[in-house]
């Protein structure tokens, strides 16, 4: 037997609520008062940082550990 299928927009969105959510239309995310912010990450090694000045920091604290490494 194959299961029923949903027949309204609404039982679709149901549907989609019962697997972990939908996401709020933009709109409706600033009518609330959401404000989405976009940040930049520095990868450096396994680490991330938001501060540029803390990834440079740790790149070269990498390198002078690579370099003593290899004397």
């Amino acid at each position: 037997m194959s299961e029923p299928q949903a027949n309204s927009s609404r039982e679709k969105a149901q549907v989609w609520d019962n697997e972990g959510g939908s996401i709020a239309p933009e709109h409706l995310a600033g009518s609330l008062g959401v404000v989405r912010h976009m940040t930049e990450t520095y990868s450096v090694g396994g680490f991330r940082y938001t501060n540029l000045d803390d990834a440079i920091a740790q790149a070269r604290r990498m390198t002078e550990l690579e370099r003593e490494l290899l004397l």
